[in-house]
């Protein structure tokens, strides 16, 4: 009884102010004030949230203000950037949280930026330029790299190692051919651009296929078979395969001059992924080890080691002559890093960090979409190569899901549960988001034809992102509950100890020898 009056004490306004009116200190915020939709309720607990986030922005703006001074001030150079900060996360997650709708905060955060570019209201590229719009790219890329290696988990690689990697790798790579073919005949590209646009495209998005198969599997849809794990897991590998393709084409595109023949730029891709995965390893074995799983704040401390060295390795980027391989050592170094204080730490708890991370990447993603999304000017877009766009997406697309179809053959699943792996291969966004304007950095003024390039580039990216963030979203919701099976909460938590209880018999058996004491009589 005791328990009950504490959490109903908790969910009530104020109640142990006792100075406060007693009316105002009995509200309930998790009551109902108004519905919208039918389905979508507006709580006080709703109210708080939303004026703590407009009391953070406005002590926000004041503290730049007071550091930045008259720039913060409407029209000034950093007013503007702040704006598109804010109006993303507002409309990103306004737009989330539409009932039905299942829409990505990535969709609205990208719109945000697109809307605050095409209505003159501040011109991103004119006030900082290419360089610095690049560098704040850079750094709100590194926490994508971050969770995509904290999300990769050996459980389902150890099940069925043969499918996951096939189904992360095939897929991914006959859409990154067919795409560049369709670029090399289609939007007339040279061939070495046609293959980096391929592998840039044909990336699927992590963000939006993990949470929407967190929500799944929350609600029991799939988890008879992992089917949350199995995807998060190839979806990560995915992201590995193709930044190690896009280091290789990326090398091709923008390597020495002198070098005419496009074999002779394979060797720089290659290094930098055999860099970029030695350099992960060493990192994330140092960081398994340091600090000792047994100090007082040793997650916090894994945290911030883990957050600079994959800034350390971005970084990099502005300074040796590397593409790709930068990222791949995130992604490696986060995944050996896990890996090794769940070995080192009995039944250690993952779910303080990912949140740490998940929280980190809740206000960069909007600094990241809105930035590019207001880089972009459609006034210049041409409709017939809209149109060649959504050709060339369509067919790469359609390639991929039935790749991912024929590399379920000859496994346990159904082919409910196949159709919906293919489905789940559709999403795309912020990989597209981060790697298309890295070639628009690149070029340089004194090089038209490639600057046209890297625009077309990023263009294409661009409706990737539009229709394949929100189209896969709305269709894995939707097909979920349809193709999967679901299983009762009790079900999913007596599965939760077994697998426990499996990944404990495989450890070994720790035995200390008890010292002798001497005992005198």
């Amino acid at each position: 009884e005791e328990e009950e009056e504490g959490d109903e004490d908790d969910n009530t306004c104020c109640s142990r102010a006792t100075f406060c009116n007693p009316i105002l200190r009995e509200i309930v915020v998790t009551d109902s004030i108004s519905k919208c939709f039918d389905t979508l309720e507006i709580t006080w607990a709703n109210l708080f949230w939303l004026t703590s986030i407009t009391a953070m922005i406005l002590m926000t703006w004041i503290t730049l203000f007071f550091l930045l001074g008259e720039t913060m001030l409407p029209k000034g150079k950093y007013f503007g950037l702040f704006v598109i900060v804010v109006f993303s996360y507002l409309l990103g997650w306004t737009l989330a949280y539409i009932p039905y709708a299942n829409l990505p905060p990535v969709f609205g955060m990208l719109l945000a930026g697109i809307i605050v570019r095409n209505t003159n209201f501040y011109n991103i590229r004119q006030e900082f330029g290419v360089r610095t719009i690049a560098k704040i790219r850079t750094f709100c890329l590194t926490f994508i790299m971050i969770r995509a290696g904290l999300q990769l988990t050996t459980t389902p690689i150890r099940r069925h190692p043969l499918f996951v990697m096939v189904l992360a790798i095939l897929p991914c790579t006959i859409e990154m051919l067919v795409l560049a073919i369709c670029a090399k005949y289609i939007l007339d590209y040279p061939w070495n651009w046609a293959f980096m646009t391929g592998a840039i495209v044909a990336c699927m998005s992590p963000v939006v296929t993990v949470n929407c198969m967190l929500a799944l599997a929350e609600r029991g849809f799939g988890e008879d078979k992992g089917m949350a794990s199995l995807i998060s897991a190839a979806s990560s590998i995915d992201d590995v395969h193709i930044l190690s393709l896009f280091s290789v084409f990326y090398a091709s595109v923008f390597g020495e001059k002198r070098l005419t023949k496009w074999w002779s730029y394979i060797p720089n891709g290659l290094r930098d992924i055999i860099l970029g995965v030695l350099t992960g390893l060493l990192l994330g074995t140092f960081l398994a080890f340091f600090p000792h799983r047994n100090h007082k704040y040793a997650t916090w401390y894994r945290l911030s080691n883990l957050v600079i060295a994959a800034l350390m390795c971005t970084a990099s980027t502005s300074k040796l002559p590397v593409s790709g391989g930068p990222y791949i050592a995130i992604i490696i170094m986060s995944f050996v890093a896990i890996t090794g204080w769940r070995i080192l730490t009995v039944s250690y708890n993952t779910t303080p960090l990912r949140k740490a991370t998940y929280f980190l990447w809740h206000f960069m993603q909007p600094v990241l979409v809105g930035v590019i999304g207001a880089d972009i000017d459609i006034k210049d877009w041409s409709l017939s190569r809209f149109g060649l766009y959504c050709t060339c997406i369509l067919i790469g697309l359609i390639t991929r899901c039935i790749t991912a179809i024929l590399s379920t053959i000859k496994t346990h699943f159904s082919w409910k549960e196949k159709l919906f792996i293919a489905l789940a291969w559709i999403p795309k966004g912020t990989l597209q988001a981060a790697l298309a304007p890295m070639a628009y950095q690149r070029t340089t003024e004194e090089d038209p034809e490639h600057i046209e390039l890297a625009l077309d580039v990023v263009r294409i990216s661009i409706v990737a992102i539009i229709f394949l963030a929100p189209l896969g979203a709305i269709i894995m919701m939707i097909s979920g509950p349809l193709l999967l099976n679901k299983i009762t909460m009790e079900e999913h938590e007596r599965e939760r100890r077994l697998s426990y209880l499996r990944i404990r018999s495989l450890q070994p058996v720790r035995t200390r020898k008890r010292r002798r004491t001497n005992t005198s009589v």
